[in-house]
């Protein structure tokens, strides 16, 4: 089993899940295995659509190019979960699972990084 042994293994078993049925989706499955042969690098966007809403996952890339540059670099979204976490502080815990998984499933040469809300995720 890929990731740190103080990655809980239920929520590694649930990203499997996940990975499963990202798999089997036509439209996700093809846009994350064409994302993962060019070397994209991945952006786990844990977000909300509203107070009392659950939170999702995006799963994205932008042109690092652009942005290294200081030029607009849209999200390009990949694939959308609902219902990921109930809270903020799930957003640690389940994105690094999620990461562990999609690096292992998709072979990634970077992990993916971790947005919160559009913008990056600084754990305390």
């Amino acid at each position: 089993m890929l990731g740190s042994p103080r990655m809980d293994p239920e929520l590694l078993e649930y990203f499997d899940y996940v990975c499963d049925r990202i798999a089997a989706h036509p439209k996700y499955a093809a846009n994350l295995e064409s994302a993962a042969r060019a070397g994209e690098q991945l952006i786990l966007n844990y977000h909300t659509h509203g107070p009392g809403q659950d939170y999702c996952v995006s799963v994205c890339f932008r042109n690092e190019a652009l942005a290294r540059l200081g030029l607009p670099a849209p999200e390009e979204e990949l694939a959308h979960i609902k219902g990921i976490g109930k809270t903020i502080e799930d957003c640690g815990p389940r994105m690094e699972a999620f990461a562990a998984r999609l690096a292992e499933r998709y072979a990634l040469k970077r992990k993916p990084v971790v947005f919160l809300n559009g913008a990056p995720f600084a754990p305390d």
